[in-house]
C-alpha cells in the first residue's frame, strides 16, 4: 500500500514490541482469572500477592494432596520426604530429580491445575502445611535470606540489605519489616499469610519443632505405609538459627517479633517467650 494514504507501517521491531504487550496483556488476564476462580488461590490470605504464593502450593492429583509450602519451616525436608515416599514416583524419576537437586519437580501449582480441578483439590484433596516457631523462622529467614545475601532479599526489603560490605543488623532487619516490607518476601511473611483464609479448611498442620514424628505419620497418611518412615532431610540453606537465638534476641527484639508476629503465635499456639521457643 502506499505510504500517505492512511497506511500504519510498523518496523519489525514495533511488530514484536505490539506482540508482547498482547502477550503481556493475556498473561495477566490469566493470572487474574485464577487469582479470582481458583479456589487454591482465591481462599488465600491475600496479604502476599497471590500470584507469588502459587509456586508455593504443591499438588498432586495422584494421590490427592495439596501441601502449602512455608519457607524456613522445613519445607524442603517434607518435599525430599515425601518425593520419596511417594509410589507414583518411579525410582528413574526419584534419582533423576535427586541429581538434579529438584525434591518437588513432580508436583503441580494451582495455575497448573486450571480452575476446573483445582475446585476438585480444593474440595476433595488433604490439604497440610507445617509451620515454625516465629522466632526461629524470623531470625533463620535473616540469617539466610540477608546475611548469606540470598536474592530475592534486596527486593523484597524498604531499603539494602546491606551497607557496603557488611550486612544490615538484625534490629534495621525488623526496622524494615515494621517499615511495609513484613508481607513482602514470603521467608519472613507470617506464617498465616500463606494460607486459606479459613485455617480449619487444612487437614493437617504440623510444626518443624515436631518433624521426627509429625512427618512420618502425614507420610504414612497420604500413602497408606505399614513401614517405619524415615525423614529425609534437605537442608542447603539450614542456618542453625535454634543455637544463635541468645545473640540476636535482646528484650527489644523479642517484642518485636511478639507484635510482627502475633497471629502465627495466636494461631499456632506457640510461646510468646522465647525461652519456651522449643515447645
Amino acid at each position: 500500500m502506499v505510504p500517505g494514504h492512511g497506511t500504519i507501517h510498523l518496523s519489525i521491531p514495533d511488530v514484536l514490541v505490539r506482540g508482547l504487550m498482547i502477550s503481556c496483556r493475556a498473561m495477566h488476564a490469566s493470572r487474574l482469572l485464577h487469582e479470582w476462580f481458583n479456589p487454591l488461590l482465591s481462599t488465600l490470605d491475600g496479604r502476599v500477592q497471590r500470584h507469588r504464593v502459587n509456586p508455593r502450593i504443591l499438588i498432586s492429583e495422584s494421590q490427592r494432596f495439596v501441601f502449602y509450602r512455608i519457607p524456613k519451616a522445613g519445607h524442603s525436608t517434607v518435599g525430599n520426604t515425601l518425593l520419596h515416599y511417594d509410589p507414583s514416583v518411579s525410582d528413574a524419576e526419584r534419582e533423576a530429580l535427586h541429581a538434579a537437586g529438584d525434591k518437588i519437580g513432580i508436583y503441580r501449582r494451582p495455575r497448573d491445575l486450571g480452575i476446573r480441578r483445582a475446585r476438585i483439590a480444593w474440595r476433595e484433596y488433604f490439604l497440610f502445611t507445617f509451620v515454625r516457631n516465629p522466632f526461629h523462622r524470623t531470625l533463620s529467614a535473616y540469617l539466610d535470606k540477608v546475611v548469606r545475601d540470598r536474592p530475592p532479599a534486596a527486593k523484597n526489603l524498604d531499603g539494602p540489605a546491606r551497607r557496603g560490605d557488611a550486612a544490615i543488623g538484625f534490629p534495621e532487619f525488623l526496622d524494615q519489616l515494621e517499615g511495609g516490607a513484613l508481607y513482602r518476601g514470603p521467608h519472613w511473611a507470617p506464617q498465616v499469610s500463606l494460607l486459606p483464609r479459613n485455617r480449619e479448611r487444612l487437614d493437617f498442620i504440623g510444626r518443624l519443632e515436631r518433624m521426627d514424628t509429625d512427618l512420618p505419620a502425614l507420610v504414612s497418611r497420604l500413602f497408606g505405609l505399614d513401614v517405619s518412615v524415615e525423614v529425609r532431610s534437605w537442608d542447603p540453606h539450614r542456618t542453625d538459627s535454634s543455637s544463635k537465638l541468645a545473640h540476636y534476641f535482646d528484650g527489644a527484639a523479642v517484642d518485636r517479633v511478639r507484635v510482627l508476629f502475633r497471629e502465627d503465635f495466636e494461631a499456632f499456639g506457640y510461646s510468646p517467650d522465647p525461652e519456651a521457643s522449643a515447645d
